[in-house]
Formats: structure tokens, sequence, C-alpha cells
């Protein structure tokens, strides 16, 4: 199991580094004013953030989820492996179902914070670190703000990973029960990441702008709030504000986290192992396609 974490744990950190740059430009979408909105679209906003200030400042906030995606990719393995295995009919598509919605909750408390520091840095002109950043939310905030926006990340994580466990597990899936190839695993990860953002999607803007909220000024109470005033003031197109560099961020982040997986397990593993369940027992054997049960190579669909 420590391979397998390894290799989740590296997989995850590729993903975040593929697609931090289109999450900030996200955040900045999701972020900005309506009434005098500072970008266009997703390649305008990409484009002046890169001539403001360089590549350094799309990866802005990058520290943050990378600090944290080992913590949180323990949290998934252990709680979605433990789970999916004590259901009563394991290898089912509504035991993964279930099983990664249980991960989702309980990754959210970890989760919640670090993206609040993303977000936050992601949106500022100063350059500390993640750290720094929820030192100065607890002290203007307390112990409550550097919780902020909880609420909604579990309501996003609970749907985001159910979803994303049960649309790879349905593409992957062969009739014989064998192991599938690398390609149709990267395919599956990127389709399964990207399903999961548009079913969540307007979640994680309300989310976003509760983390934002508080910088300066706070203008929503709570989350059903900031809603209601977003729609009054924008329409509810204001839910789907930053989906494009989303959807387009979803599919290459999942590839190259699966990918990463996959070849860290290859040349570290021996011959690869691959952990399978059938008919409710654990049983383990040798792939040589290092095909492992990489639903759980990630921290959550990124």
């Amino acid at each position: 199991m420590a391979l397998d974490f390894l290799a989740g744990c590296i997989g995850g950190c590729a993903g975040v580094i593929v697609g931090h740059p289109l999450d900030t430009v996200k955040v900045h979408l999701q972020t900005q004013d309506a009434k005098n909105p500072r970008y266009r679209g997703t390649v305008h906003c990409l484009r002046s953030l890169l001539a403001k200030e360089g590549v350094r400042g799309v990866y802005k906030g990058m520290t943050s989820p990378l600090a944290g995606v080992a913590a949180i990719n323990a949290i998934v393995f252990g709680v979605y492996g433990n789970t999916q295995r004590n259901l009563s009919n394991p290898d089912t598509l509504k035991s993964h179902f279930i099983a990664g919605g249980t991960a989702g909750l309980f990754q959210s408390f970890l989760c919640s914070p670090m993206e609040l520091a993303k977000s936050r840095l992601q949106v500022s002109d100063g350059t500390k670190g993640p750290v720094e950043c929820l030192r100065t939310i607890h002290a203007h905030e307390g112990f409550r703000g550097i919780f902020r926006g909880l609420n909604m990340t579990i309501l996003r994580e609970i749907p985001a990973f159910s979803s994303y466990f049960l649309t790879y597990e349905w593409l992957t899936r062969t009739e014989d029960g064998g192991p599938i190839s690398t390609a149709t695993m990267l395919a599956a990860g990127g389709v399964a990441g990207t399903v999961s953002w548009v079913i969540v999607y307007p979640v994680d803007v309300i989310k976003s702008r509760m983390q934002i909220d508080g910088i300066g000024v706070t203008k929503y109470l709570n989350s059903i709030d900031c809603l209601k005033k977003s729609v009054s003031s924008e329409g509810y197109r204001f839910l789907y504000r930053g989906l494009t560099p989303t959807v387009l961020r979803a599919f290459p982040v999942n590839a190259a986290t699966f990918a990463v997986v996959t070849w860290t397990m290859r040349l570290l593993g021996d011959n690869d192992v691959t952990e399978k369940v059938r008919d409710g027992e654990l049983l383990w054997g040798r792939c040589t396609d290092a095909v492992y049960t990489l639903k759980v190579s990630e921290a959550a669909p990124v």
C-alpha cells in the first residue's frame, strides 16, 4: 500500500501542476465584478494574467493544493477503500458511488481551508504563501473564517466523488474483468473528471464567491444570501461563469494524474500490483500493464 499511496501523491501533484493555470483563470472569472468585468472570457483572462504577472502569476496559490494533496490522498485512499470493501456488494457500481461520496465528505474538511488559501492567493496582488494567508484569515475572522465555504465544499465533493467513481468504473469495466489498457484508463479518467465537474460546477461558483468574500468588504451573510444576491444582480448565468476553463482543465488534469500514477507503479513496482475486489474478497495479482485501481489516484476531480 505504501507504493500505491506514493503513486497517488505523485499523480495528484502532476494533476495540480498541469491544471493550476486554468484553475486560476476559473477563479478570476467566477469572482470578478459582473457590472465592471475585467475579462471578456477565458482566453482574454489568461492573456491578461500572463501579460501582467507572467507565468508566475497563473501559478499563484499553487503551493496550497500541492501541500495538501498528500494528506487528501491519504484520506481518499483510506476512506474510499475501507468503505467499498465493507459494503455488502463491494464490486457493484452502487458501492463505488457510495464509497466515493463518503470519501468526498471526509476529505472536504481538509480541502476547504486548502482551497480557501488557494483562491485568495489567486486573486490577491501579494506574494505571501498559504500558511501566512491562513494566519491572516484567522487573525481577522477567527477559527470560523478558516472554514469559510465548508458547507459548499461538502455539497460539491459528495456528488463530485460519487459521479467520478461511478463514471470511471462504468467506462473501464470489461466483459472478462481483466485489466484495461493505459489509453482506456487515461480516457476514462479524463471523461469522468469532466462529467463530475459539469455536475457540481454551480456549487463550486458559490463556494468560490463565499471564500473570496471577506477580502476588504464582506458582501454575503451565507451561501444562500450569496446565491440570492448573485442571481438578483447577474441572473442564473453566473452559475456557469468560468465553466469553459474548468472543462478544458478537467480532461488533461485527470489524464496527467493517471499517467503519472501508472508510470510510478511501473518504475518502482515489482511488475506492478493490481488490487481487485471480486465477490466480496480482496484478491491480489500481478498485472504487466501496470493497471492499479486508479480511481483514488487524486484527491478529487480537479
